[in-house]
């Protein structure tokens, strides 16, 4: 009797005659009901961190909107364009973002946010509508797919997109309709009736995002009709058991095959939305296509509209369309906003730093909103030309509270090399108006605000915050400048073998210990130096020493600087007694201050005289290479 009730059900709900599939209407109040509101209330109990994205406002931004693609009589397909306005004449890769909602519900503004976002970072993507079910049913949102990506190839030279670069994305729904889309490539009997037919449907790569491949899978769970009417069953027509065949015929899994275009599945952790998925794979292995998996684990279905999951799809998307493509070009000379708000292109800084292609060759400006920014953060050696700025050093922090000691997610115990809060490999790097900190405590012993390894790198109106081992200046082929930055810690909180120029730094002591612990190998002609600098403490203290060498030939000046009471009279440390000291390289040139007096330093440093001072120009400590703001 129930089966009998609901299989009535059905076809009151899509006037379906016995005889055949409906063809559908119009609905007179479209489905909302899925939207990313509505996703966002359902899932903060479960994962009450998440952070919407909002659509990006920049000046980089273009955007074209309501554009008809098809016509059926009075009904208009719409779909929009977000490109860069950067100044590029390579061609683009273009993607087409396919939105969910059961075949029922949603809209293409729900794909905005990410398509603005890989927009700025190269790409022209297109948010297309498609007919839902309540207006008709299979196939005609294939149909509609099918003829926007045809409208792309007759729109690619507008746009400056290479037709050999088209893919086609989605998420649920629109990962289904993407992965039919890569999966019927050549098959005319899918085209439709919709316009553009001298052009092809075919398309380059798909991005399935949590759509399913099979709904006749022991994973699915599509076609359950027993409480209501699935989501399947309406779009379809039939429920599984009527029509078993047209559900095979709807599954992207039948018609995987050689001309199958490469594929990236970015799943969330609800296992029936991966249905099809190992056997998808199978198939494009036979026939050698490129497949790639990401797999958010413990995510909700929605990831894709939230952080701190949506950074991460975007990454993945670029690197696998590089990966495809290799001829995409790199990230545009372009300005990337990092905000925790979700309103700027990433929320987090590591998103941005991920972004920026390998053997990067632009200048990329990274500016920051306020906040304060809780990652571990890494810049590959290869991502050079990267200039890092915040909106207000006191409001604009970098943090970790990695230590000594501490065991590391991996299951490592972190030491002093490891323990970094950041770490830039990179060349010519830059950062002004930012705070790098480590936050592990007083007593955490060794704990590195900044790492920074790269050669040219300038930090200007910045901040360095920690306790012991705050700033790692660690290549010895390294040069570096800090203008008019804030440097604060307690023992060794200066050190490594860089050469560096400190101009016009205030540098602050928080306890009885040492400023720094230079390791200047002997080739270096410079290591530290410190220039028009102010050395201040807590009245408290009263035996800080200027610094320790911590390798032999360690090189460190101090000229014209003002020297705090805080500073010992004899100035320097030997390090409890090593040889270090008989190689070390200290001097002083005309300092002031309470501290100063160079009648009392030890024996082992020297004041410089005029001619010896002139030597320590930005010519030679440079070498060819003068930073600028």
């Amino acid at each position: 009797m129930q089966k009998a009730f609901y299989t009535g059900l059905l076809f009151i709900a899509l006037g379906i005659q016995s005889a055949g599939q409906a063809t559908g209407r119009v609905a007179a109040v479209p489905d909302t009901f899925y939207n990313i509101r509505n996703e966002y209330n359902k899932q903060l109990q479960n994962h009450p961190g998440i952070k919407m994205t909002g659509n990006l406002q920049s000046n980089y931004l273009a955007e074209q909107k309501n554009i008809v693609y098809c016509r059926m009589g009075q009904r208009k397909l719409l779909l929009d364009v977000f490109s860069s306005k950067q100044n590029n004449n390579d061609s683009r890769t273009a993607i087409l973002m396919i939105h969910g909602g059961g075949w029922k519900s949603g809209d293409r503004s729900m794909h905005y946010p990410l398509a603005q976002r890989l927009a700025i970072l190269g790409y022209v993507c297109i948010t297309p509508e498609y007919r839902l079910s309540a207006e008709a049913l299979y196939p005609a949102a294939v149909y509609d797919i099918k003829a926007a990506i045809r409208w792309v190839r007759r729109n690619a030279k507008k746009y400056n997109i290479d037709t050999a670069r088209i893919v086609v994305a989605g998420h649920s729904v629109g990962g289904e309709l993407a992965a039919f889309m890569g999966a019927t490539n050549g098959l005319s009997s899918f085209d439709g009736n919709n316009h553009n037919a001298q052009y092809s449907g075919n398309v380059n790569a798909v991005i399935d995002m949590d759509g399913i491949l099979a709904f006749i899978h022991p994973e699915s769970g599509e076609g359950d009709d027993s409480k209501k009417l699935s989501a399947a069953t309406q779009w379809l027509g039939y429920s599984k058991t009527q029509k078993p065949e047209l559900w095979k015929e709807a599954s992207p899994l039948t018609y995987a095959g050689a001309v199958a275009a490469p594929v990236l599945f970015i799943n969330s952790g609800v296992t029936r939305m991966h249905a099809g998925r190992e056997d998808f794979i199978a198939v494009l292995n036979k026939y050698n296509i490129y497949s790639a998996v990401k797999t958010f684990k413990g995510s909700p279905h929605s990831f894709v509209f939230f952080n701190p999951w949506f950074d991460s799809t975007l990454i993945e998307i670029d690197k696998f369309c590089k990966k495809i493509f290799p001829q995409q070009k790199n990230l545009p000379a372009a300005e990337l906003t990092v905000a925790q708000d979700g309103t700027g292109i990433f929320s987090t800084v590591q998103a941005a730093f991920d972004a920026i292609p390998l053997n990067n060759t632009k200048k990329i400006k990274i500016s920051i909103k306020p906040g304060t920014y809780r990652e571990k953060l890494f810049l590959d050696s290869t991502k050079n030309f990267v200039s890092l700025t915040g909106s207000d050093k006191m409001e604009t922090i970098l943090t970790w509270d990695d230590h000594t000691g501490k065991i590391s997610p991996s299951g490592d115990t972190i030491n002093t090399r490891t323990s970094w809060s950041c770490k830039i490999k990179a060349d010519d790097f830059s950062a002004n108006n930012i705070t790098f900190q480590n936050d592990a405590g007083f007593t955490a012993g060794q704990a590195v605000a900044l790492e920074s390894d790269g050669d040219r790198a300038v930090f200007i109106d910045c901040r360095f915050i920690g306790n012991q081992d705050v700033l790692f200046l660690n290549n010895e082929k390294s040069r570096q400048w800090f203008q008019t930055c804030y440097i604060e810690g307690t023992t060794d909180f200066i050190f490594g073998a860089a050469s560096a120029w400190f101009q016009k730094c205030e540098i602050f002591s928080k306890k009885n210990s040492h400023i720094t612990a230079a390791s200047t190998p002997a080739f270096n002609k410079m290591g530290f130096v410190f220039d028009s600098c102010v050395l201040k403490a807590d009245t408290s203290l009263h035996n800080v020493s200027l610094g320790r060498p911590w390798r032999p030939n360690a090189h460190v000046v101090y000229m014209n600087c003002y020297i705090g009471s805080h500073i010992k009279p004899d100035g320097w440390s030997n390090w409890n007694n090593t040889e270090n000291y008989k190689t070390a390289r200290y001097a002083e040139y005309k300092n002031f201050g309470p501290s100063a007096d160079p009648a009392k330093r030890v024996s082992w440093s020297r004041q410089l005289s005029d001619e010896e001072a002139r030597e320590y120009s930005l010519k030679n400590f440079m070498q060819s290479w003068y930073p600028h703001k």
